[in-house]
């Protein structure tokens, strides 16, 4: 059934939007009506999780995503890239992540490596790059951020990233690699991603330090080719859900050597900035979209099926009580939706709302991602609660979106990292009590 609210045409506002990129939203929605949603089931391998089946149909969808433009969307119009707005960035993780939000995720790691190039300004990694970006063959990548030993402490401001022990030496032209990053996806082999339709992986965008002890100004990011000599990788790690969407491992780097360019930032200081701003603000972002879209197809599957079953005679969703629920469930992801769509349209006026890295604008990424994520939690819990023992079966998808949201809730820092850093942005940074000591430990 058709719910004229959940249309593109009447939950994206022209406010934030253009005519044309709602059109484009529009497309996307046809494309995962007819692509995706059939498929859900086969992106876990179906029932009894068959990797191979996995595999397949997770390539071939993301290869159909790359022919309609997704993953070169942000990328600009010189390199060959459509140029488009972060509105339409949002969008595109909002209608993907409908039927599947570790697809979206997938094409999201795109958008995320043009970002970081285009913040340093790197001219010439984007003319590296832009051939596999905008080419007909399509090919994924991956951002390393965090490491065993830290859990969320390179997401949190107190730390100043002098936890990262991803360290990184000058050499003559190059730099040398030496450390450990866990959770990387999707990570693995570079033979992993070459299939009949993926054509292979790009490499690992990576949080390194030059010395820990100089915090930010020594932070940055490194990009390592997926098989430079030394790079080893664990199994991936067996999940709740994400089971192939995002292969996450572990990854160990020992005298990786790569050329001088590779390190994205050049100043001291900007690479800081593209840590807090585009890794961890613009990546909670892509979330509050990515959830949004999932908490949306959540509504639709408990709409079409509290309107096919009946109490007494009367559709159950016309019953006030379960009305109620799913009047809350629309609330909370018009409300989402719209938090999301303002703070990607204050990014895209840093002069009255400050840079990306700003406390303000980390603030702002972190509501957004965190009402996002409560309204996937509260969407997920009562469409399966209003379907009963339905809900909780394979069938209906709702178990898998149930399995899917939490993850993107907790990554980039986690749902008390998101309200210590709305907080942080309302009265200025604090420190944890005890943070003295522990850096004279760690002899810094």
């Amino acid at each position: 059934m058709i719910y004229k609210m959940l249309l593109p045409k009447y939950k994206y506002p022209k406010a934030f939007c253009t005519d044309e990129e709602i059109m484009m939203a529009e497309e996307i929605k046809r494309f995962v009506d007819n692509e995706v949603m059939p498929r859900r089931h086969d992106l876990e391998g179906g029932w009894h999780r068959d990797e191979k089946k996995a595999l397949e149909t997770l390539h071939e969808l993301y290869v159909k995503c790359h022919e309609l433009g997704l993953t070169k969307s942000n990328l600009p119009e010189e390199y060959g890239g459509l140029g488009l707005s972060p509105v339409v960035r949002q969008m595109i993780n909002e209608e993907l992540a409908r039927g599947d939000i570790g697809l979206a995720t997938m094409v999201g790691k795109i958008h995320w490596i043009v970002s970081f190039m285009l913040a340093a300004k790197r001219d010439d990694l984007l003319k590296e790059f832009a051939p596999y970006i905008t080419g007909d063959e399509a090919w994924t990548a991956c951002v390393a951020i965090t490491e065993p030993h830290g859990g969320a402490n390179i997401e949190d401001p107190a730390f100043e990233f002098k936890t990262i022990r991803t360290k990184i030496t000058a050499k003559e032209n190059g730099w040398v690699i030496n450390g450990h990053k866990i959770w990387p996806g999707p990570g693995g082999p570079a033979e992993r991603f070459k299939s009949k339709w993926l054509k292979g992986h790009l490499g690992y965008w990576t949080i390194v330090t030059e010395d820990p002890g100089k915090g930010e100004e020594a932070a940055g990011m490194v990009y390592v080719p997926p098989d430079a000599e030394g790079v080893t990788f664990s199994s991936p790690f067996e999940k709740c859900g994400f089971c192939w969407t995002d292969e996450n491992v572990e990854i160990w780097f020992n005298n990786v050597e790569v050329p001088k360019k590779y390190r994205i930032d050049t100043k001291p200081g900007e690479g800081a900035n593209i840590i807090k701003g585009y890794v961890i603000g613009l990546g909670r972002l892509a979330g509050a979209a990515r959830l949004t879209g999932l908490a949306q197809a959540c509504l639709e599957i408990a709409l079409d099926w509290t309107g096919g079953r009946e109490i007494a005679g009367q559709p159950v969703r016309e019953r006030s009580a379960f009305a109620m629920i799913l009047a809350e469930m629309a609330r909370m992801i018009e409300v989402s939706r719209q938090y999301y769509l303002s703070v990607t349209w204050q990014v895209m006026h840093p002069e009255i709302y400050g840079p990306p890295w700003s406390p303000e604008m980390i603030a702002k990424f972190s509501a957004a991602r965190s009402f996002a994520a409560d309204t996937a939690e509260f969407c997920t819990n009562k469409a399966m609660e209003l379907m009963g023992s339905y809900g909780y079966a394979y069938e209906q998808h709702v178990e898998k979106y149930y399995r899917d949201f939490k993850i993107v809730k907790m990554w980039l820092g986690g749902a008390q990292r998101d309200r210590l850093d709305i907080a942080q942005g309302l009265y200025g940074p604090f420190k944890w009590a005890g943070i003295e000591d522990w850096e004279k430990e760690q002899g810094l």
